[in-house]
């Protein structure tokens, strides 16, 4: 039984989630708009390069437009939502509530197109909610929910 290369690329790049989480978290405190912007450029050069380098072509400058329109929505707004709650909730709080967000997707994707729901998929909404409810603020610990998230 071998490790496929799929396999390690998906460590990497949680790998690199992590660093970034991190990196983004010693950043919170800083504008959300400004951090939105370097990261912004950062993956737009990524994916303009890993692109090139699939030899795929420029598209139209109405194409380009929507997804830069996408963009920011999807990926701008987001970040910025996110560094602020890093700020004001700490990074582990916020990390677990951003976590359970793909299961709302899918739970939406599976009420839409009326899927059922494997036991698998429960099992793990379960478990991410617990998870998140573990490291939700309670009233003793009202004040410990700071950027510094040390409680």
């Amino acid at each position: 039984m071998g490790v496929s290369a799929g396999s390690l690329l998906t460590l990497a790049a949680c790998v690199c989630w992590g660093i970034e989480n991190n990196c983004t978290n010693r950043l919170s405190d800083c504008d959300p708009a400004h951090i939105v912007i370097i990261k912004g450029w950062g993956s737009g050069a990524g994916a303009l390069i890993v692109a090139l380098g699939a030899s795929d072509t420029i598209p139209a400058l109405a194409d380009v437009g929507l997804a830069l329109l996408l963009g920011f929505v999807a990926y701008g707004l987001s970040i910025a939502c996110y560094v602020r709650a890093q700020r004001d909730l700490g990074a582990a709080r916020t990390s677990a509530f951003y976590a359970v967000n793909p299961f709302i997707g899918s739970a939406l994707a599976f009420l839409l197109f009326r899927t059922p729901l494997a036991p698998s998929f429960v099992f793990a909404l379960i478990l991410m909610l617990l998870g998140t409810w573990l490291v939700t603020p309670r009233e003793t610990d009202a004040g410990c929910a700071g950027a510094a998230g040390s409680c």
